[in-house]
């Protein structure tokens, strides 16, 4: 078994036999000290506290190339580390003092951003990473947001993407759409039923076509079939017809107010190209609510 699969077991046994066990009680949150990071803890802050979750917070201090350490800015680099660790424990510090309800931890290393938050993730196993991204697309606001971006399609851990100026309300509804086709191969199946059981919430699941395009003699059975392995969560399908499937999402999600939506960004077949990564990505620009996204058991 590998680690990531030893990882969902691992989450499923916590959440769906009720059990609590100390390492999986904890979001990760990388933070920049930029405002994006700064919504995505206030979220974090009240997320953590209404389900009952400790905090580590997690900076990076950057190398361009993994070469740079050994070029003449070795003495640059130790002191920006030294700096950006003294940061952090003030961070933490206060964010201890402001909310004794949730207990904090801190690291800080140096490296490539994504290589390092594998590590951690591998290290800490987090019930989820969180991190924030900006909602207008625009150049600046999509090189703030690239990190998240970069962890969606490559972390293979649960990863809580925050919408600019979203503020935590309960997860109650949430939003699955699926093309129903190979539903037991390509549903996170341990993963959606682990985080409906500790949200306590409704799966919604949403289907998008467009005059039958990708009906197919199986799509019943598929549908039996995704509706007998959600047996144990509460459950609903909906249907939409509509050609520009990015669209009927969104509108669905905002219509029958969903609190988040699941994605699934390494599913390349769903409804052909729209989890390809540039159309990820457009999801995360534009979705109004925290987008969930998960990779295959």
């Amino acid at each position: 078994m590998n680690d990531n699969n030893h990882f969902f077991s691992y989450i499923t046994h916590v959440y769906l036999t009720n059990k609590t066990i100390k390492l999986m009680n904890s979001i990760l949150i990388p933070t920049d000290f930029s405002p994006v990071a700064d919504n995505a803890m206030r979220y974090a802050l009240a997320f953590a506290e209404h389900y009952n979750l400790d905090i580590t917070l997690f900076h990076v201090v950057q190398l361009s190339t993994p070469d740079v350490a050994n070029i003449v800015y070795v003495d640059a680099m130790t002191d920006i580390a030294k700096d950006a660790e003294k940061q952090m424990q003030e961070k933490v510090a206060s964010l201890q003092a402001e909310n004794p309800g949730i207990n904090f931890s801190q690291k800080t290393v140096t490296g490539l951003f994504l290589d390092s938050l594998k590590d951690i993730c591998d290290e800490l196993k987090p019930v989820a990473v969180l991190m924030g991204i900006t909602g207008s697309g625009t150049a600046v606001d999509k090189l703030i947001g690239s990190n998240a971006i970069l962890a969606m399609n490559s972390l293979n851990y649960p990863l809580i993407i925050v919408p600019r100026n979203s503020t935590f309300k309960p997860i109650q509804k949430i939003c699955f759409a699926c093309d129903l086709q190979n539903v037991v191969s390509s549903t996170p199946l341990i993963s959606i039923k682990a985080f409906a059981k500790l949200f306590e919430a409704e799966v919604h699941v949403l289907n998008v076509d467009y005059q039958n395009r990708h009906y197919t003699a199986n799509t019943p059975a598929e549908m039996e079939t995704l509706a007998s392995m959600f047996d144990t969560v509460k459950h609903e399908f909906h249907f939409i017809e509509s050609e520009n499937v990015q669209d009927a999402i969104n509108n669905f999600v905002d219509q029958d107010k969903m609190d988040m939506l699941i994605m699934l960004p390494k599913k390349h077949s769903f409804f052909a190209s729209l989890f390809h990564k540039s159309q990820s990505k457009e999801m995360a620009y534009q979705s109004h609510v925290p987008i969930l996204a998960l990779h295959q058991d």
